[in-house]
Formats: structure tokens, sequence, C-alpha cells
């Protein structure tokens, strides 16, 4: 693969970090715990092996962001009734309150990112990263 095609994908990621970081930054927001209420949402009762397999990241953070979020009020862990082990992770009120502001986040970001880009434009490029990304997970 080109080097500059990495190398931006890099940098957007970098950039996409920063904006969520400032934008969530007056809630108290760190580390995962967006990717954490997101995936909740999305998926409620799911536990914290799940969020870290399906993000590809350290067990640990989401652990200590899971708890961050509880703390917060937004998030409630659960031990699964079937297996001790493991939380299920559910949102609060205030949690689900939480999408909202990210999600305008997110959609800001989006749309700066594809200003001057075509739909069309942006759906063959959809497509490619998306083969990028199978090609990844297959590391």
């Amino acid at each position: 693969m080109d080097r500059v095609v990495l190398s931006s994908l890099l940098r957007i990621n970098r950039h996409h970090r920063r904006t969520l970081k400032c934008a969530l930054a007056p809630y108290q927001y760190v580390g995962v715990m967006h990717l954490i209420v997101i995936y909740v949402s999305r998926s409620p009762g799911t536990s914290q092996e799940e969020i870290a397999g399906y993000f590809a990241l350290d067990k640990t953070s989401v652990a200590r962001d899971a708890r961050r979020l509880e703390e917060l009020g937004h998030l409630e862990r659960r031990t699964a009734p079937e297996n001790r082990r493991p939380y299920q992770l559910f949102l609060t009120p205030a949690g689900q309150d939480m999408i909202q502001v990210i999600d305008r986040a997110m959609e800001e970001f989006q749309k700066n990112l594809s200003a001057g880009i075509s739909p069309e434009d942006w759906g063959r490029l959809a497509l490619l990263l998306k083969r990028l990304e199978e090609n990844a997970c297959q590391i």
C-alpha cells in the first residue's frame, strides 16, 4: 500500500479523535468512553469483552472506562445471570442522552471531512475502506 494512503488514514483518525476529545471533554469523557456508549446503545446487555473485540481495544481500557461511565451515572454494569464473571452493560437515561451529544460531534466531523466530495465518490471510498478494514482484520 502506498504510504501516503496509510499516513492520510492515520492523520484523519488523529483529527477525529482530537475533535471528539474537545467536544466530549465538558462531559468528562476520556479514552474510549464514547465508543462504549455507542456500542451499548446499539447492543444493550453486551459485555466489555465484546466491545474490546469489536473495536480491537485493550480489555483493561474498556473495563476502566466502563467503570468511569458507571461512576458518571451513564452506564450500568450488571452481572450476567448465566455466568457471574462478565458484566452486561446497559445505558442509563443520562447515557442515552449522551448519544445525541456524541452523534452531533461525529456528524459535524463527517460534514467537514466530506466537504467537496460527491456522494458517488464518498460511496466508492466507503467500499474501498471496508475492503481495507476486512483485510486488516485478517492480519
